[in-house]
């Protein structure tokens, strides 16, 4: 009997030890269970990791079908051949831009990374046919914004004798041919360097702004580089942005005075305040850094762009924007109508020309425009200025390390 009691103690021992050692590792399990569902790299993490992944795929691939779609549908809107898409004219490099028929039947050249605006009024080029960056043609802020302005003859921006912009003088509702100035580094022209080189003389032989090398280097060139090498390098973009002109038939202007001056990415966009304060220097550099991509150049505005955006608005068929560029009345920020001050570009509705906001008032606009053997030339008047003394088409030539309120610039676009 003894020999049996003793015998079930022992199985009760074996159970107690079998029990904890299968509790034992029933937690080992438990442990290694939850951090392979719960821990750093558990089941729910990779599974909220997998999730992410999946949603940042499907909204990069819905993002690129968009672009995708909206290239389609602007390839084939308003059709002009038997497959119903717009041909691409002859000269037209289809892997730069996209040809888009505007509501008035006229081929754009709309370059691959920006859209045609889809907002009502910003469709025709009669009106101001608007492209933003981007693909959504619906956006109306935080995007910059360009218009389209046809330049139909090419004698009527470049000066082929001179290699040379064509200015314009601008009287009433007419305009008539400058001409190239006689008397070398003297007057109006461009693209040339002023460094205060006396009247007659080459433009390069001065010692002041543009032969300063400090200047050089706030304008974006190296510390090596010389008055010769800004001369040279002035005329390759004048030559680059004629010959774009040539190819497609006109180039973009800002719809807004240039914003973001101070800051190393300029932006053409609407309600911008950072639109003044700085010298010509900066702000022809920081132009040069709008584009959205390398199928298209852009940089501060010609002399000869700013004429040609103005002979468009004078073939208009509204007799107010025909006007525009010599009575420029109730359509710029001048003095006193907003407290003697800038205001953001494109906040006032009705300084809009065309679809471009404050080419009058507001800022003085400088331009790539050479004026006289010091200065360089401002457009479109400013805020201190009244209406009847400095309509759109006023010029006036300051020096080029001006830095103030009152001038600030606009920029231009073109395909490359």
């Amino acid at each position: 009997m003894k020999h049996k009691e003793k015998r079930i103690q022992e199985n009760k021992g074996i159970t107690l030890i079998a029990l904890v050692v299968t509790i034992v590792v029933l937690i080992i399990l438990a442990t290694v269970s939850i951090n392979a569902v719960l821990g750093q790299n558990g089941i729910i993490k990779k599974a909220k990791q997998a999730k992410e992944m999946y949603s940042n795929s499907i909204a990069k691939d819905n993002e690129e079908m968009d672009t995708l779609l909206n290239e389609m549908a602007q390839y084939n809107e308003g059709s002009s051949s038997d497959d119903g898409k717009v041909t691409l004219p002859d000269g037209w490099n289809g892997d730069k831009v996209n040809p888009v028929k505007s509501e008035d039947n006229i081929v754009v050249p709309v370059p691959k990374g920006y859209t045609a605006s889809t907002v009502t009024g910003e469709k025709s080029v009669s009106s101001g046919f608007v492209i933003k960056e981007g693909s959504n043609g619906g956006a109306t802020s935080g995007i910059n914004e360009f218009v389209w302005v046809p330049v139909s003859n090419i004698s009527d921006i470049y000066d082929e004798a001179n290699n040379a912009g064509q200015l314009w003088d601008f009287r009433g509702t007419t305009s008539t041919k400058d001409t190239y100035p006689t008397t070398k580094n003297d007057g109006s022209r461009e693209p040339d360097v002023v460094t205060e080189a006396s009247s007659g003389s080459d433009s390069s032989s001065g010692i002041s702004y543009d032969a300063e090398s400090t200047n050089l280097q706030q304008a974006g060139l190296l510390s090596t580089a010389t008055v010769s090498t800004f001369k040279t390098q002035l005329q390759t973009e004048f030559n680059e942005m004629i010959k774009s002109v040539k190819t497609y038939g006109g180039f973009y202007i800002g719809r807004y005075e240039t914003g973001n001056l101070s800051q190393t990415k300029a932006v053409v966009q609407k309600n911008n305040t950072d639109i003044n304060n700085q010298t010509w220097y900066t702000m022809y550099k920081v132009c040069k850094t709008i584009k959205a991509n390398d199928n298209v150049a852009t940089s501060m505005l010609w002399g000869c762009q700013w004429d040609a955006t103005l002979r468009w608005m004078q073939t208009s068929t509204n007799s107010e924007v025909a006007n525009f560029p010599t009575n420029s009345t109730g359509k710029g920020n001048y003095k006193d109508t907003n407290g003697n001050a800038t205001i953001p570009t494109g906040s006032n509705s009705s300084y809009a020309v065309n679809n471009i906001y404050d080419m009058a008032g507001n800022v003085w606009d400088w331009t790539l425009e050479a004026g006289g053997t010091a200065g360089r030339v401002l457009r479109g008047c400013g805020y201190i200025s009244t209406a009847s003394a400095g309509p759109a088409s006023y010029r006036y030539s300051a020096y080029t390390t001006d830095s103030n309120s009152r001038n600030g610039c606009r920029s231009t676009l073109y395909a490359k």
